[in-house]
């Protein structure tokens, strides 16, 4: 479980190689295994920040687990970078927002992890 959305105004010249970028970064900040990690990424180009255009984006993490105080630092750092580098987002136009699931909340297999 970790899930990984993210809505940007950017369009990525190759979109599954940027999703996979995307996923194995998480993967490793989190210490899970890429392959229980879900990532998409929505092309919203109505996106605006402070009510204009420019390159923006939005990143939802959710995880049992794994997140959380200090760390929250660490994993908003390094995915900013990666819109930066990736697409070309200023960190100052990429809000992360990161949630601690617990167990009951997310089914995989239609059974909860608890």
């Amino acid at each position: 479980m970790p899930v990984v959305e993210i809505k940007t105004n950017v369009r990525s010249a190759d979109s599954q190689d940027f999703t996979a970028k995307v996923a194995h970064a998480v993967a490793k900040l989190l210490s899970k295994p890429v392959g229980y990690v879900m990532a998409f990424v929505t092309y919203a180009p109505s996106m605006t920040m402070g009510a204009e255009g420019s390159p923006a984006a939005y990143v939802g993490i959710d995880s049992i687990g794994a997140v959380g105080g200090s760390k929250n630092n660490t994993i908003a750092a390094e995915i900013t970078d990666l819109l930066g580098a990736e697409l070309g987002v200023a960190a100052d136009r990429v809000y992360v927002h990161i949630r601690d699931n617990d167990r009951n909340d997310i089914a995989l297999s239609g059974k909860t992890f608890a």
